[in-house]
């Protein structure tokens, strides 16, 4: 049984919502955050970017003004508070994709207890940083990706909800249609209560620290299991509406070795194949590699056991490729690895290469949810970044506050 439960969400005035929602503050560059903030006094960048331009402020003071600068929109009355306990639904789509969910407070005592699955291995840093984060701003402004098993029967439900006119329904400069819905009539609530109390498990397809995070907060607090402090913004998508793409990786540097003695030891991993002008995508179990303006294939050896983090494509290369012939054991420190989105295509990874920013490129194939799930199932953790989710949600569109009313 996974607890989800509606909650009174701080939201834009509908004719702002446009202007408010922002991607995360990170995912931009530094000119793309100063246009976005000098050109929209809207935009909920403005919270999450608080303080002194130019002034690099001690964590804490970051945190109290991002609170502050939440304080001033609502005062402003560029966010408004909803009267009553809601769901809200919410739909992005676009040409390469259609994605559905639900959004709700879900207990933290359902990660706790396994029955929200990670598939990915937390830091103790961030999940602290994160924490403080909580603590100062008492806010949820993006919500977790949760996956839902089809099997579950999530999307017939959402179906059913998306009838009547929209709260929100506008478009954005990267072609995407976003729309919500406010889910409030008590039978639609009950039958959502119904279908999450059959649910035996969700699973995390963004958002991992954010969840341990929140789990962290509330133990902190000794927060009772009714208490806003012990429920974290989710978001609940059918998987078949989730789209996993593949993660790719760059490296700087060959460890010492010159292109051919390093295409020498590639071909001594496996059979090694020149793909000539072929351009199609890589299959299981292999990995294409691009270097010196070729493509090339990697037939990777067979998996050690049949765990299933054993028989990911991204582990296989790691073990096989990254560690002993490139001397790469710590993907997340390593200053010489690069990960680039799938979604970019491998012309991307061309780029790069050919741009000297890295000296080899690997194109690998996407995790599928049934092999995200069999990790997570299995208590496994994939290697950092393995996939690419879509949809990436925006922030600021529905807020969940940590404070009791």
């Amino acid at each position: 049984m996974i607890h989800v439960r509606p909650f009174r969400a701080w939201r834009p005035v509908a004719h702002a919502a446009h202007l408010v929602g922002s991607r995360s503050f990170v995912q931009y560059s530094r000119q793309e955050l100063l246009e976005k903030l000098a050109g929209n006094p809207y935009t909920f960048l403005h919270v999450l970017y608080a303080g002194p331009e130019g002034q690099e402020l001690p964590r804490a003071e970051h945190y109290d003004q991002v609170r502050a600068k939440f304080i001033e929109f609502i005062r402003q009355g560029t966010l408004v508070r909803e009267a009553r306990p809601a769901y809200y639904l919410y739909e992005q789509s676009c040409a390469a994709f259609t994605s559905r969910g639900l959004i709700g407070a879900v207990a933290v005592d359902d990660y706790l207890d396994g029955r929200i699955k990670r598939h990915e291995q937390t830091i103790e840093a961030r999940e602290r940083m994160f924490c403080e984060y909580l603590d100062h701003t008492a806010i949820n402004a993006e919500p977790v990706l949760l996956a839902v098993p089809r099997e579950a029967g999530l999307g017939p439900e959402l179906e059913a909800c998306m009838q009547g006119a929209p709260l929100f329904d506008f478009s954005t400069t990267d072609r995407i249609r976003h729309r919500f819905w406010k889910v409030e009539a008590p039978a639609d609530v009950e039958r959502y209560a119904k279908l999450f109390a059959r649910l035996p498990a969700a699973y995390i397809a963004d958002g991992h620290h954010r969840c341990a995070s929140s789990a962290l907060r509330a133990r902190q607090a000794n927060a009772p299991a009714s208490a806003a402090l012990s429920a974290f913004m989710a978001i609940l998508v059918p998987a078949d509406e989730l789209h996993l793409y593949n993660y790719d990786r760059t490296v700087k540097g060959l460890n010492g070795l010159s292109p051919r003695q390093f295409q020498e030891a590639m071909a001594r991993v496996g059979p090694w194949r020149d793909l000539g002008g072929e351009r199609k995508a890589p299959g299981p179990g292999e990995v294409q590699a691009y270097i010196n303006n070729r493509w090339y294939a990697l037939a990777l050896p067979e998996p050690r056991s049949g765990a299933p983090v054993e028989l990911l494509e991204t582990q296989r290369l790691s073990e096989h490729v990254l560690g002993p012939v490139l001397g790469i054991t710590d993907l997340r420190a390593d200053p010489r690895m690069g990960f680039v989105p799938g979604i970019l295509g491998r012309e991307a990874l061309e780029k790069k290469v050919d741009a000297g920013k890295a000296d080899v490129a690997f194109h690998l194939p996407a995790v599928t949810f049934a092999q995200l799930r069999a990790v997570a199932d299995s208590g496994g953790c994939m290697p950092p970044k393995s996939t690419w989710i879509e949809p990436k949600l925006r922030s600021g569109l529905t807020i969940y506050s940590l404070e009791d009313e």
